[in-house]
């Protein structure tokens, strides 16, 4: 039996929000009562199935601009509905016409850049995710708030996901210039400042979107390296010193991403501490394409051995690397790790 699905919406939203009204706390904890039991009984498949849609429906609107504050960084976004197919205009620069047209009694050269078209053919992607019912049960609002807020991660970890693979598979197949590319052991300062000599040639301040860890690796070699150290102001100095992300390496900005803790030991996590990506700043040419078509799903099944609520997240998208030469990957093999 399914419950009132705009007045369940409303509830979630306001608790996700921290905008409870009198009822609201009582009102959700019997409403996961009502789906869950007292945490061992098996639920009501349609229950579930409404509370899970709701759940990623609530994912889905915190990831979105989560999503669209990174990928920004390195990505022209779009959205589209599921069943179309979006066209990706690219303009190459490096093949333009030339059109000669009169004005008055003179001919002026007008240079105009040539375009093809390619079609985003959507992909579909997905990760796992499963819940204790009993955690909901006993702390209703505490658990669903991170329920909540791991699916919107999750979503942001996925298309983070891609661009490895296609960066990966780019930088094989020469699709990304050797000068943008730092693989090493030990990689300096001065190897980091490379990579973004190459970028900031596209404009903008270069931007590095990486863990926390390569970036504090990088960060801290401008208080040791005989060229940087010499030209730290106050206000960086203090950074290094203070602040828990530093968000100025060089002549770049840092930008962590979240990437949490996956075991019980602390010594996994969901992506690779040691890669980081660099893109040229506040320029319109961005090296991916993101085509996003609907929103996030899920399909549930609960496990009749351990009673976990079993989730498949899937999102369709389009990701494409159209400007290989507009990006830059630095990998250091040694010296950071978990």
């Amino acid at each position: 039996m399914k419950l009132d699905t705009v007045k369940i919406k409303g509830l979630f939203s306001r608790v996700l929000n921290n905008k409870m009204d009198g009822t609201d706390k009582a009102d959700i904890q019997t409403y996961i009562k009502k789906v869950f039991g007292d945490g061992g009984t098996t639920p009501d498949p349609s229950m579930l199935h409404q509370f899970n849609n709701l759940v990623v429906e609530q994912a889905d609107e915190i990831a979105k601009p989560k999503v669209t504050q990174l990928l920004s960084l390195l990505a022209n976004v779009q959205q589209e509905k599921r069943g179309n197919i979006k066209e990706i205009k690219i303009p190459k620069k490096n093949k333009a016409k030339v059109i000669w047209s009169a004005t008055g009694s003179g001919v002026d050269l007008v240079r105009v850049e040539g375009q093809e078209t390619v079609p985003a053919v959507p992909k579909t992607m997905s990760t796992g995710f499963y819940y204790e019912p009993l955690d909901l049960v006993t702390d209703s609002i505490v658990y669903f708030n991170k329920l909540v807020n791991d699916i919107a991660d999750a979503k942001v970890r996925l298309y983070l996901d891609k661009i490895h693979q296609l960066t990966a598979s780019a930088i094989t197949a020469g699709k990304i210039p050797a000068k943008n590319v730092q693989t090493g052991s030990n990689l300096t300062l001065q190897q980091y400042n490379k990579v973004a000599s190459v970028l900031q040639r596209y404009g903008g301040k270069p931007i590095f979107v990486a863990d926390t860890l390569l970036i504090d690796y990088f960060a801290f070699q401008q208080g040791t390296d005989s060229t940087f150290k010499n030209f730290l102001t106050e206000e960086v100095k203090g950074e290094l010193l203070t602040a828990l992300n530093p968000t100025t390496i060089g002549r770049t900005t840092a930008v962590n991403l979240t990437n949490p803790f996956t075991d019980d030991t602390n010594s996994k996590v969901e992506l690779p501490v040691n890669k980081g990506y660099m893109f040229a700043g506040g320029v319109s040419q961005k090296p991916f394409s993101v085509v996003e078509y609907g929103g996030l799903r899920q399909l549930t099944e609960q496990d009749i051995e351990d009673e976990r609520i079993k989730m498949k997240i899937v999102q369709d998208a389009s990701v494409n690397l159209l400007f290989g030469e507009a990006i830059g990957i630095i990998e250091e093999q040694a010296a950071v790790s978990i």
